[in-house]
C-alpha cells in the first residue's frame, strides 16, 4: 500500500507541476521577441514543440526643446510582430519585424510643420538555458543574446535567473522573479551607446489562478542620454488557454519619456513532461 500511495502522490504531483509548466509556457515576449517580460528576457523558454507568436505596441516617447521661439517635438512609436520557439532541450529562438515610426513637430510663430521617419528591420535573438533541475521551485539560469535593426541597431547580450516563490502544487499560481545582467550598444548615427545595466522583474497573480498578473520591471539606465527603464503592466491570462494581453506604461530607456505599451499574443503548445524540468 506504502508503495502505491507513492505511486499515486508522484502521478499526482506530476500532474499539478505539468499544469503550472502549462501555464508559464504562455510566458510574454519582449518588445524585440525574446521570451521574457516587456524589455528584458527571463530565463523562461517555451515547452518543447511551443510556439509563442506576440504583436507589440510601444510608445516610446521623446521629449520637446524650445529655443528662439521655435519648439520642437519628437513623438516615437514602435511597432512588432515576433515569434519565439524551442529548439531541443534548452534552446530559444526568437525573430520577427519591428517598425520605429518618428515623427518632429516643429513649432515657429503659430505655425506648425511635421516631418517623419520610418525604420523597419529584423529582430533576431537565441537564449540557452544553462541549469537543468528536476525542482521546477528551483532558479533558473539562462544567457542570451538579440538584435534589433529598428531600434537604434540595438545588440544586447544578457544573462538572467528567474525563480518561483511559493507552493507550485497549490491552487495559487506562485510568484515569478527575475534579475539579469545585460549589455547594450545603440547606433544612433553620430554615436554609439554602450552601457551594461541591471535588471529586476516581478510577476504577481492578483487572481489565484493567474488569470491577471501585476508584471512589473526596473533597471539601470541602459542608454547615454536616456533615462532609467521600467515597465508596470496589467497581463490578462485565462488559466489553461493560450491567449494572453497586457496594458500598461513603460519607458524602453532610449528616450527619457514615458509611453503606453500594449500586447496581445497566442501561443501554440505541443508540450512535453521534460518542459517541467527544463523550465518555460
Amino acid at each position: 500500500m506504502n508503495t502505491s500511495f507513492k505511486a499515486v502522490s508522484r502521478v499526482a504531483l506530476a500532474s499539478a507541476l505539468l499544469a503550472v509548466a502549462g501555464t508559464q509556457a504562455q510566458a510574454d515576449t519582449t518588445l524585440t521577441g525574446a521570451v521574457g517580460l516587456p524589455l528584458n528576457p527571463t530565463a523562461q523558454i517555451p515547452l518543447p514543440g511551443g510556439v509563442r507568436v506576440q504583436a507589440n505596441y510601444f510608445d516610446l516617447g521623446g521629449g520637446s526643446s524650445s529655443g528662439g521661439g521655435v519648439t520642437n517635438d519628437l513623438s516615437n512609436k514602435f511597432y512588432g510582430l515576433h515569434a519565439a520557439g524551442r529548439v531541443g532541450e534548452r534552446v530559444e529562438v526568437s525573430g520577427g519585424i519591428s517598425s520605429l515610426r518618428s515623427k518632429l513637430t516643429t513649432t515657429s510663430g503659430g505655425v506648425s510643420t511635421s516631418t517623419s521617419d520610418n525604420e523597419t528591420g529584423i529582430d533576431l535573438g537565441a537564449k540557452y538555458l544553462i541549469t537543468r533541475e528536476s525542482d521546477p521551485a528551483g532558479v533558473r539560469i539562462a544567457a542570451g543574446l538579440g538584435y534589433s535593426k529598428a531600434l537604434a541597431d540595438n545588440v544586447h547580450a544578457y544573462v538572467v535567473g528567474t525563480k518561483y516563490f511559493g507552493e507550485l502544487t497549490g491552487e495559487r499560481v506562485p510568484v515569478t522573479g527575475h534579475l539579469g545582467l545585460r549589455y547594450d550598444r545603440f547606433d544612433f548615427g553620430s554615436d554609439d551607446s554602450k552601457k551594461f545595466s541591471v535588471f529586476a522583474g516581478v510577476e504577481v497573480p492578483v487572481i489565484r489562478d493567474g488569470s491577471l498578473q501585476f508584471v512589473g520591471e526596473l533597471a539601470t539606465k541602459n542608454s547615454d542620454g536616456g533615462s532609467t527603464p521600467y515597465s508596470a503592466s496589467v497581463r490578462y491570462r485565462p488559466q489553461n488557454q493560450p491567449f494572453s494581453a497586457s496594458i500598461g506604461i513603460q519607458r524602453a530607456g532610449v528616450f527619457r519619456d514615458s509611453g503606453l505599451f500594449a500586447q496581445i499574443g497566442y501561443s501554440f503548445d505541443t508540450g512535453g513532461a521534460d518542459g517541467i524540468a527544463t523550465g518555460q
